[in-house]
């Protein structure tokens, strides 16, 4: 089995997913859309009251990690980046 470093990522043509896979993919994608509305939330909640409580200042913002079910932050800048990267599609 490769490690996570050396897997090769395809994008999934979504529009050629059978039938069966199509109702469970929006299932999907809407518990996705609450997911990340409520981490948005949550997330600037968290760095209002860091502010409030002047544990962060106006000049940089918070990153959020998730991992194994922990909460982490780390101090970042306020314009985070954005990565953007084109993969070949998958279809059936």
């Amino acid at each position: 089995m490769k490690d996570a470093t050396s897997l090769v990522w395809v994008n999934v043509d979504v529009d050629s997913l059978p039938k069966g896979l199509t109702a469970k993919y929006a299932a999907l994608k809407v518990a996705q859309e609450a997911a990340k509305k409520a981490k948005e939330a949550f997330e600037s909640d968290f760095i209002a009251l860091a502010r409030k409580g002047e544990r962060l200042d106006a000049s940089a913002s918070l990153a959020f990690g998730y991992r194994f079910g922990k909460l982490s932050v780390a101090k970042t800048d306020l314009e985070p980046t954005k990565k953007a990267d084109t993969k070949p599609v998958f279809r059936f």
